[in-house]
């Protein structure tokens, strides 16, 4: 669908490049979630894509026709018109006619939750209501690709889930979604491969079942000193354990050695001051590929 070789952008007066050397692949029916701090070169990866930035250096390459949706970080819709009348404006800006904009505003109005505000001035919505106005402008589109750029700030629980929904029925219906938060668990729904951008440079380019996977791990920490023994018995049991600042990381281990390490663990007078099992989240590997930073 779309293949990215090579993309470096500097803005005047910078000392170093927005982004440096960027190579991207993206299928259609895949979502890619972009990472990285901010100042990493998210936003301007995507003002390129969008048309918005122009292209200094590398090349874009579309399979077929360049058909583009976004919705943006910034609120981008008319705050005197209605709800309604946003929409009707939009459909008229995308060309939308007859039934296929009938069925394309029903949709979006019922994929944002917006059925009972569609007669208020968009001035008068709350935050969170406005978000889901920007992202139904953004869904009305027709388009092979959508970019979404932080879409969710400041969206409540249950409508989150609900605008993550629609993201997931885009890549069910065969297009091409790269989806840019900082809530983590939301990249972690919704993307079938994650890029990490650190200073402008791909850190990481990998799909999530590898990155995340379906092993689950152990993480001990101790307000104290370590127990001793413990070292011992993870050797019987065949284990390694990642050193960590107060405590230890076992990436992967089954039940029966979940069980021993329990048993060690309750016999001892101080019991640790974290244990947590599970699989690791993507913000757990985020940070520690990141350098901490959110």
């Amino acid at each position: 669908m779309l293949e990215l070789t090579n993309i470096t952008h500097r803005y005047p007066g910078a000392e170093t490049p927005a982004l440096q050397g960027i190579d991207l692949q993206l299928q259609a029916g895949q979502c890619l979630g972009l990472l990285g701090s901010n100042g990493a070169g998210k936003t301007t990866l995507l003002s390129l894509l969008a048309g918005v930035l122009p292209l200094q250096q590398g090349e874009i390459r579309w399979s077929g026709e360049r058909s583009l949706g976004l919705v943006p970080q910034q609120l981008a819709f008319y705050a005197e018109l209605k709800v309604r009348e946003n929409l009707e404006l939009f459909a008229d800006l995308y060309r939308l006619r007859g039934a296929e904009r009938a069925r394309r505003l029903e949709l979006c109005i019922a994929s944002t939750a917006l059925e009972s505000k569609l007669q208020r001035r968009a001035a008068r919505l709350s935050g969170g209501e406005q978000r889901r106005l920007n992202f139904a402008i953004g869904l009305l589109q027709p388009a092979r690709l959508y970019l979404f750029d932080e879409a969710t700030v400041g969206v409540d629980a249950a409508s989150r889930q609900l605008l993550l929904g629609a993201v997931e029925r885009l890549t069910s219906e065969g297009h091409g979604v790269i989806y840019t938060s900082h809530y983590l668990d939301e990249v972690e729904r919704v993307a079938q491969r994650i890029l990490l951008l650190h200073q402008g440079h791909v850190r990481l380019d990998l799909d999530s079942r590898q990155l995340l996977g379906d092993d689950h791990g152990l993480l001990l920490e101790w307000q104290g000193e370590e127990p001793a023994g413990l070292r011992e018995l993870l050797g019987k049991l065949h284990l390694n354990a990642e050193a960590l600042p107060g405590g230890l990381r076992i990436a992967s281990l089954d039940g029966p050695q979940l069980l021993e390490i329990t048993r060690f663990l309750a016999e001892r007078p101080e019991l640790p001051h974290l244990l947590r099992f599970g699989r690791p989240s993507l913000e757990q590997l985020y940070l520690r590929l990141n350098g901490g930073r959110l």
